[in-house]
């Protein structure tokens, strides 16, 4: 059984699926013994060449989330990016897995007709979706109205969280009682430059910050204006380990949410997407997050009020945190595996 990922990943569109389906493709490949590879758009102007010499399309916005795939050793075939369509129809795979927002109902009606099953990885009910499984990770997940086929098979919820092994059967997090260190990470890229505009922010606060300074920033010329004994910039970070280290995290309302969740960090969440409004509600509502609003509404006494008041509040943050290790329990992508090849 062959098994075929699309996702993408790059400067505009940052990593967040590649992340995730590779979490899901090494589960597959438990299974199936290296018969997954992956799907990737490239550049028209590239496609040719970076067929004979992947070097080629360096300059592709694309090439940091195919780089990460082809390092984590999976093989990667290439589609160019105004003929999809057409050369999604010369692709030979049993299953078909979508994880990208480059999509419509064309495009599922196609796959349809062209492979065995199809799966597609949702965040933001779009459409009428024309496939075998719809896969929906997140805590809002089951509040969505799903327009699908009868015979197709949601799974939905964070019973089915991809989460990377690193964040699997973590111990319970000791809350201590006066908070030192802070994280702040915004995920692989940093399009608003919240990360300058947060620590412009907290920089006078008397607490260590880890900032995270991901593989697509920009901008990381900021650094260097704020070289200070207790803000220290990771790159290429072990975010397990910072996480586990901090007492408390600011972050984008994405999947870094759920890693902090894994590791009973309290978090303070900022919307920075469309898809993100959701996760963001629903996490404030059940105690795991507070949710700090859209990134262009956020402001100084915003970020200073909602750090004291976690800092402030000992057993605020235990609640917190033991919401949070009760959220995951790690098994989500080896259950959505199973799944796919038909063990449950």
């Amino acid at each position: 059984m062959k098994i075929a990922i699309r996702a993408d990943g790059g400067t505009d569109i940052g990593m967040g699926h590649i992340m995730r389906t590779l979490v899901l493709a090494k589960e597959l490949n438990e299974y199936l013994n290296n018969e997954v590879f992956y799907i990737c758009k490239i550049e028209d102007r590239y496609f040719n060449d970076v067929l004979q010499n992947f070097n080629s399309a360096i300059n592709s916005k694309y090439i940091k989330g195919i780089k990460k795939i082809l390092d984590e050793g999976f093989k990667v075939e290439f589609i160019r990016e105004n003929k999809l369509i057409k050369d999604l129809k010369n692709i030979c795979a049993d299953i078909f897995i979508t994880d990208s927002y480059d999509v419509n109902e064309k495009y599922f009606d196609v796959l349809k007709n062209n492979f065995a099953k199809t799966v597609y990885i949702d965040d933001m009910n779009l459409y009428y979706f024309n496939v075998d499984y719809l896969i929906n990770q997140n805590i809002d997940a089951e509040d969505f109205e799903y327009k699908v086929n009868e015979d197709t098979r949601l799974i939905l919820g964070t019973k089915y969280l991809m989460l990377r092994d690193e964040f699997k059967n973590i111990s319970s997090k000791n809350i201590k009682e006066k908070v030192s260190d802070i994280m702040i990470t915004v995920g692989g890229a940093d399009s608003y430059e919240l990360t300058e505009k947060i620590l412009s922010c907290i920089k006078e606060l008397k607490y260590n910050f880890h900032i995270i300074i991901g593989p697509l920033f920009k901008n990381t010329e900021f650094i260097y204006k704020f070289q200070n004994p207790n803000i220290i910039f990771y790159e290429n970070a072990d975010m397990c380990e910072i996480m586990k280290r901090c007492d408390i995290a600011i972050s984008a309302c994405g999947s870094t949410l759920y890693e902090l969740a894994a590791c009973g960090v309290p978090a303070l969440g900022i919307i920075i997407a469309d898809n993100q409004q959701g996760i963001a509600k629903k996490m404030d509502e059940v105690g795991i997050v507070r949710n700090l609003g859209r990134c262009e509404k956020l402001n100084k006494d915003i970020i200073i009020d909602n750090i004291n008041t976690l800092a402030d509040n000992h057993e605020l943050r235990k609640t917190i945190s033991k919401q949070c290790m009760n959220l995951v329990d790690g098994k989500g992508a080896k259950r959505i595996a199973s799944i796919l090849i038909g063990n449950s």
